[in-house]
């Protein structure tokens, strides 16, 4: 039986005015996700802990039964997604061009992504950037739009990814220092590696500024009244780290459909396979015929509707979205899951919030119960609570594929072996 997982990114959400004091999934017309919701098992799923917003890089480790202690960062990710080869004596972060004025005696962010910079622009500011500071090497690798990865090197390994964001994620705030976070460091030499880091990276980031906010790029930039990309604004440092792969994990052959370097580097990182699709209707279609244990197919469009701060057109595209899911009715012999992996609220200043997300769960084994609508309100009603780590183990039982507890084959596992994989006692 196979497990087909719709990843709906930032479906959750909270009522608002505009919708007569309803979610926009409470107020989209969805046949479709009402439909499952009729034929399984509903409820409310909370993808870490109550209250705590995740990005979905995070929410989707958990909800494939990782613990986050085994997470190596979304910059390492998404070093994965973008093709970098990746080594065990360098960090990878996410680095921005930003505008930002000099501000008592600090940096103030203006705009934490330069507008209308060209690609020519950006290669030209990063030829005139430093490759050493403090005996560590750094290499700016252009992605998208104004986005790079930050690769920093030492050859010796005396390097750590246990450091802060110099990005403050918001604008009108100073750009951070760089510091070891002490509460992720082991050890003292971890502690030190971290903190010898950091301080190479805070004078590397101000060597760039003096560089970028001088350049003539941006001089010309100034002149016509457009913002200078004068700064990188840095985050998600993240490391090398090997992890049991999915079907390792779980006895199940995964790929994931999307289109984002995040899920391509999560599935790299975890052995699965990556289908590239830009079409959420076509990433349904092409799952009905793939011969895979589990597919999983995302899409951000509901997510980045949320961050319009519209609820109308949250609503809008979600129902967009459920016109799309029609062709997953008809798989009466696969276990359909719908869910999220956070709330994107279309109202508040929260970028992600808290609140836990809706789930439902269809399939010839799946308890059915009496939720006849697919919406936070309505799924709070219904059998289900669990958390998103919870997930895996709930497919592997309803798929028949879970493991007696207490059972041990070669090695410790939650689902049943195959046999011509375990190792069988040969009779001479």
């Amino acid at each position: 039986m196979r497990t087909i997982l719709v990843l709906l990114d930032g479906l959750g959400d909270r009522p608002s005015k505009a919708l007569n004091n309803k979610t926009p999934l409470e107020a989209a017309n969805t046949p479709n996700l009402d439909e499952f919701a009729k034929r399984g098992a509903t409820g409310l799923m909370i993808p870490y802990k109550e209250g705590i917003p995740l990005g979905s890089e995070v929410a989707h480790f958990l909800l494939w039964g990782y613990s986050l202690n085994d997470f190596p960062g979304r910059g390492f990710i998404e070093s994965l997604g973008e093709d970098i080869e990746v080594k065990e004596n360098e960090i990878y972060l996410r680095a921005t061009f930003g505008f930002v004025e000099k501000c008592n005696g600090g940096l103030l962010v203006k705009d934490r992504r330069t507008k209308n910079v060209t690609k020519e622009e950006i290669d030209e500011l990063i030829d005139s950037l430093p490759n050493y500071v403090n005996g560590y090497e750094f290499e700016l690798k252009h992605s998208y739009d104004t986005h790079c990865i930050l690769i920093i090197r030492e050859e010796n390994g005396w390097i750590s990814d246990k450091i802060s964001d110099s990005d403050p994620f918001y604008k009108n705030k100073h750009v951070m220092r760089v510091c070891p976070i002490k509460k992720l460091c082991k050890n003292k030499i971890e502690y030190d590696k971290a903190k010898s880091t950091a301080d190479a990276l805070n004078e590397y980031l101000k060597k760039c500024f003096k560089e970028l906010d001088n350049h003539e790029i941006n001089r010309k930039r100034s002149k016509m009244e457009k913002q200078k990309a004068n700064m990188l604004l840095t985050k998600w440092a993240g490391k090398y780290k090997k992890v049991e792969s999915f079907s390792e994990r779980w006895g199940m052959g995964g790929v994931v459909i999307g289109n984002s370097s995040v899920f391509k580097g999560l599935a790299r990182f975890l052995g699965m396979d990556y289908i590239k699709c830009e079409d959420f209707k076509e990433a349904i279609e092409m799952a009905v015929d793939l011969d895979y244990d589990f597919i999983h197919i995302h899409t951000k469009e509901i997510d980045e509707a949320g961050h319009t701060k519209k609820p109308e057109f949250k609503k809008e595209v979600i129902e967009k979205i459920d016109a799309c899911l029609n062709p997953l009715l008809n798989l009466e012999d696969d276990l359909i899951v719908i869910t999220a992996d956070h709330s994107t609220p279309s109202v508040g200043n929260l970028i992600h919030s808290g609140e836990s997300v809706p789930i439902t769960i269809v399939g010839k084994y799946v308890r059915r119960d009496d939720v006849k609508e697919f919406n936070e309100r309505a799924c709070a009603k219904g059998s289900l609570y669990i958390r998103a780590y919870d997930l895996m183990n709930i497919i592997l039982n309803y798929t028949d594929r879970a493991l007696l507890y207490g059972l041990r084959p070669n090695r410790i596992l939650k689902y049943i072996p195959d046999d011509s994989k375990t190792r069988h006692l040969r009779i001479d």
